[in-house]
């Protein structure tokens, strides 16, 4: 089980600011989904341009594949509004897979492109993270300490939290979560007040790394129009469940620094063969209480329909956690290939990323 926000708020107003970023990313092109992630050689430069601002929530290009909206909030608005006792009493909703009936669908078509973590290409030798399914405690070591963290998010409902990632990117300012953290199916809006706590801790009650307000957000139209809850049980229903993952651009500190440059990056996957799988998250709902980062890994999980499914005890909260391969416990850096979206009793979903992440992540400046 993961987490959902059902709320209805109006729609932020769109204001877009010119901030061009340039940087090398690593990336690696694979020719087939049969390739390995060794002997990555190839480079991609990329300059993120943000352009004029829309007036509305719109597709980013002609062919609709994604949506975008920014905010005009200021980092000390969404700083103010997260006191203490609204960290403390954000609760996920739990967006769940019938049983034997999950949802079809081609899901995002693989690229083979990959962007190395900010400490370079992974190759990992020596002991992995030790499998399981019961939401162990996270040991995050190395990169892993200050890239994973919660994601909170108002509604005027209520407020809610979810789990996100840092991944390396050329703006240095990206975190990926799932499109449900940022999007109500029922009213057809985006979360305000959003806010990301790396290493979060004791509901943000420990905040290391800090406090970053966001300062866009892109996810797939497809999501958008065709990801539904069933009225009666809340069961995900519809093709849109394939593109459950966004893109959030974080504005920089008081200070002016970006966020990557003070936690790193994971890597990021667009379509590669995936071997084992280390999920994490901040599991909320009994028996945990999200105040601290959880995980499961195995490198026995299933392929089906458009998803990876993998055995995993965590529950709501951990919506929109980091799906890592290749992950070295060693440095703690790995690719993420896919964010938590659904589950069941004792299983986790997640929709691979592909061909339209890639689409977003290029928008808000990864390459």
């Amino acid at each position: 089980m993961c987490g959902i926000l059902l709320a209805v708020i109006p729609l932020p107003r769109a204001v877009r600011r010119a901030r061009p970023r340039a940087a090398t990313v690593r990336a690696c092109v694979v020719l087939g989904v049969a390739a390995a992630l060794a002997g990555c050689a190839s480079t991609v430069q990329g300059t993120a341009v943000v352009g004029e601002a829309p007036n509305a929530l719109v597709p980013i290009d002609g062919d609709s594949v994604s949506l975008r909206v920014e905010y005009e909030r200021t980092v000390d608005e969404v700083n103010d509004y997260w006191t203490a006792d609204r960290q403390g009493d954000a609760a996920p909703f739990d967006p769940i897979v019938p049983g034997g009936d999950r949802t079809a669908g081609a899901g995002d078509s693989a690229t083979g492109v990959i962007v190395d973590p900010t400490t370079g290409p992974v190759n990992p030798v020596g002991p992995q993270v030790a499998a399981s399914s019961a939401g162990d405690q996270f040991v995050a070591t190395g990169l892993a300490a200050g890239t994973q963290g919660r994601l909170y998010m108002g509604f005027s409902t209520g407020d809610s939290v979810c789990s996100a990632s840092v991944v390396n990117s050329a703006a240095g300012n990206v975190v990926a979560t799932a499109a449900h953290c940022v999007w109500d199916m029922d009213a057809d809006v985006v979360a305000d007040y959003l806010a990301f706590v790396p290493a979060d801790a004791d509901s943000g009650a420990s905040a290391p790394y800090g406090i970053w307000a966001v300062e866009s957000v892109v996810l797939p139209e497809q999501f958008a129009q065709d990801a539904n809850l069933d009225p009666v049980d809340r069961y995900i229903v519809g093709e849109g469940w394939a593109y459950d993952f966004a893109f959030l651009v974080m504005a920089p500190s008081s200070s002016g620094q970006e966020i990557e440059s003070v936690t790193g990056g994971q890597g990021i996957a667009f379509g590669i063969p995936a071997q084992e799988l280390v999920v994490t998250g901040y599991p909320t709902m009994e028996p945990f209480d999200g105040t601290s980062q959880r995980y499961c890994a195995s490198d026995d999980w299933d392929p089906y329909d458009y998803a990876y499914y993998i055995s995993c005890d965590m529950t709501p909260g951990s919506s929109g956690g980091g799906w890592f391969t290749n992950y070295d416990a060693a440095s703690g850096s790995g690719y993420l290939v896919a964010t938590t979206s659904f589950g069941s009793p004792g299983t986790l979903g997640a929709a691979p990323l592909g061909a339209t992440a890639l689409s977003l992540f290029t928008e808000v400046g990864g390459l």
